[in-house]
Order: C-alpha cells, then sequence, then structure tokens
C-alpha cells in the first residue's frame, strides 16, 4: 500500500524537490524523471540505485530503504546527517536551501528564483540585504558588460 503522507516519502520530495525544482511545461509542473534522477544520483556518489526503486521510495511504495540506501541519499544530498528523512519540516527546510544554491548557480529560470528567494526570505534562509547586495553586483557586471560592448 502506498504512502505518500508518509514522513520519509514527504522529506524525499522536498529534498530532490531543492535540488531539481520542478519546471513548468504547458501549464504543468514536471519533476525530475526517475531515471535521471537515479543517473544524477550515480554520478554524484557512485552508487546505483534503479530508477524503479526510486520510483518506490518517491511515491511511497516503499518506506523503509536499507542504511546504504540512506547513506547514499544523504550523500547525494549533502546532508551531514539522516535526520531530513525523518523530520519534513528539516527536509524541508535543506530542500529550500538547495533550490536557493541552484537558483544562484543560475540552474533556474528567472522566474523560479524569485518563487526561490522570496521563500528564502520567508523562512528567514537569506536576508532581504543579502538580496539587495546580490543584485547591486548583478546590476555592476551587466553594466560593465554594456560598456564593453559598446566601446568594442
Amino acid at each position: 500500500m502506498a504512502d505518500a503522507d508518509h514522513p520519509f516519502t514527504r522529506a524525499l520530495t522536498e529534498l530532490i524537490n531543492g535540488l531539481h525544482p520542478p519546471t513548468e511545461k504547458d501549464g504543468d509542473l514536471v519533476e525530475i524523471t526517475h531515471r535521471a534522477l537515479a543517473e544524477d544520483i550515480h554520478r554524484g556518489t557512485g552508487t546505483t540505485l534503479s530508477a524503479n526503486y526510486l520510483w518506490k521510495l518517491r511515491t511511497g511504495q516503499a518506506v523503509n530503504p536499507s542504511f546504504e540506501t540512506l547513506e547514499t541519499l544523504r550523500a547525494y544530498f549533502g546532508l551531514d546527517s539522516l535526520d531530513p528523512f525523518t523530520d519534513p519540516q528539516l527536509a524541508a527546510a535543506r530542500g529550500s536551501e538547495l533550490a536557493l544554491v541552484n537558483a544562484l548557480k543560475g540552474n533556474v529560470d528567472s522566474a523560479v528564483l524569485e518563487i526561490v528567494l522570496r521563500d528564502g526570505v520567508d523562512q528567514g534562509a537569506v536576508r532581504a540585504e543579502s538580496i539587495l547586495a546580490m543584485l547591486d553586483i548583478v546590476q555592476r557586471i551587466e553594466s560593465e558588460r554594456r560598456r564593453s560592448t559598446d566601446g568594442a
């Protein structure tokens, strides 16, 4: 019996969506595929988890992974401990951090970046002053690029 409300399933979903924010396609939110996730986990950790097993974990078909699987996921998400897998609030906080890091690396579009930054401010993970400082830096870089293109 599937249990999508299980704390582990909810926590895993938060972490996956933080690292791989769903994208909008034809008005629907699309999450990373199980196969793409399996490949990314293998690239990042060297450990193989099947796409089918990840589907079971993400849908609540399996909610009691082995210690080895938990360790693989811990390493993949860059967690210091396994606590976020048992506490959805910790997972949500870490998921927000992962989303923010992705956004700041330029791995998401501007609409997603705005949502992530707003969430970061709301959660207290990002201070408004930090966002203004980042915006100032980006504006200066754009200004320099315009000057170098206009003068070239």
